[in-house]
């Protein structure tokens, strides 16, 4: 697969490469076939403006054109790679001049000349040319704004043929090169890309192979800032997370074991006791046992309401509820365990209606409560405030406990979570997952903070009941 992934990019660079060769080589050959073709047509036509000039300057008025005219209309001929044949303004042949060997048979370098003019005598027909094998261009002599003679250039194809050629040639020749080159320099781009795309993820797939056999304490590097470093932060993340939330269910599972195993090891030896006549069935002995019987119920009903709340059965019924009402009766069924812990319950309520259930929302309160007192010493106390604040109506407790570790603070409301400083107290740590999912249900918020003076202050907010 790794390889697989590496051969895929790889040839995709090159692909890529190769399709912007293939673009680039049909534009320029289009667009320079065109640019060369206007290039000699220009080159062209400056060369018959040059020997039409040539013809110009060369004539004298009622002569003519004479030898030394012949001579350099003949090395203008030959300077352009052109034949050319002068007619007088009836049409007669004056005379040929042959710039380009080996092509236009019947043409001379000169003209056996009338004696008077300079001008071969009589109506000589134009030179034999091959229409295939020259390109024509007639042009008019004018000398003194008057037209003394018309010129015939012949320009061989062949010539222009083999320029084409030798540039086509030329062109393909470096195409070939910069399509060699390119593709070269692809692939090495493509090798480099490749392995630094796919490295990352190699090692990524590895540590995910050792997480997936139970190494939990496996991470990567992230190099750089892209997705791949951010994938590989996010692996990492997740290792964090399964490594703790491994570290908590063996917490879990000794916190449990020994929340159950102390009650009922309580029980047992009292029953025994009682079975032995050892100790009196008074109501004090039985009451001992009747507290760590209550003390398993409220475990077994913890574990149930957590699993409610992970129930897709799980149902609130809603409905117009005092808040404010809700804390007051959660604060008298708490007093006597503030009592029996020293703790005092102070308590500021302003009247809030909320929809929820009452149910539900008491046991949101008395589980708050309940953690507070647990953390609280003796001497201190326990405030609860019930306010409004824009559209929600706002519960804060807060104690004067030890509060809470900031390291500890993103997962206090995770079920099982307990810090390493309060593993001597009672619990297993579902009092506060239950809290988050219930307020969750009513479409409200609860987080936990420092409080000012010391300790720790949970606040829940809840959507106030419209009307």
């Amino acid at each position: 697969m790794r390889r697989g992934l590496r051969l895929r990019l790889a040839l995709t660079h090159a692909l890529v490469a190769a399709l912007a060769i293939v673009v680039v080589a049909v534009v320029v050959n289009v667009t320079g076939e065109r640019r060369f073709e206007r290039y000699l047509s220009d080159v062209r036509e400056r060369g018959n403006a040059a020997v039409v000039q040539v013809l110009e300057q060369t004539y004298t008025d009622g002569l003519g054109w004479d030898a030394r005219a012949i001579f350099a209309l003949s090395q203008a001929a030959r300077l352009n790679n052109v034949n050319l044949a002068v007619y007088s303004p009836e049409g007669q042949l004056q005379f040929t001049v042959q710039g380009v060997h080996g092509h236009g048979q019947g043409m001379m370098g000169g003209g056996m000349m009338d004696g008077q003019n300079g001008m071969m005598g009589g109506a000589s027909p134009a030179p034999t040319l091959s229409a295939r094998s020259f390109d024509v261009t007639s042009s008019p002599v004018v000398v003194d704004g008057e037209t003394v003679a018309r010129v015939e250039i012949y320009a061989p194809r062949d010539a222009r043929v083999a320029a084409e050629t030798a540039y086509e040639d030329a062109l393909i020749r470096n195409l070939v090169i910069a399509a060699v080159l390119a593709g070269a320099l692809a692939l090495l781009i493509s090798v480099l890309v490749s392995r630094r795309i796919t490295g990352p993820l190699e090692e990524l797939t590895d540590a995910a192979t050792d997480v997936a056999a139970g190494d939990l304490q496996v991470r990567v590097a992230p190099r750089g800032e892209d997705e791949v470093a951010s994938l590989a932060t996010a692996f990492n993340t997740m290792a964090d997370a399964l490594a703790r939330d491994e570290q908590w269910r063996r917490e879990m599972t000794a916190d449990l074991s020994h929340e159950l195993r102390t009650p009922l090891a309580t029980i047992q030896s009292r029953i025994e006791a009682l079975e032995d006549g050892v100790m009196p069935a008074t109501p004090e002995n039985l009451r001992v046992i009747g507290d760590e019987v209550e003390r398993l119920g409220r475990l077994l009903g913890a574990l149930r309401s957590l699993n409610e709340l992970e129930s897709e059965d799980f149902d609130v019924e809603f409905g117009r509820v005092d808040l404010a009402e809700v804390t007051g009766a959660a604060l008298e069924r708490m007093e006597p365990e503030a009592a029996r812990r020293q703790v005092a319950l102070e308590r500021e309520l302003q009247a809030a209606t909320v929809r929820g259930d009452h149910d539900r929302l008491l046991q949101v309160v008395v589980n708050l409560l309940d953690n507070a007192l647990k953390f609280t010493p003796a001497g201190g106390a326990v405030t609860v405030a019930v306010t409004t604040e824009a559209a929600s109506a706002v519960l804060s407790v807060s104690d004067t406990g030890p509060g809470i570790e900031p390291v500890d603070l993103p997962y206090v409301f995770d079920r099982f979570y307990r810090s390493q400083t309060v593993r001597s107290t009672q619990g297993v740590g579902l009092g506060l997952a239950i809290v988050k999912g219930l307020v969750e249900a009513h479409g409200g918020t609860v987080d936990a903070a420092g409080a000012a003076g010391g300790g720790a202050v949970f606040t829940v907010r809840l959507p106030l009941a419209p009307g």
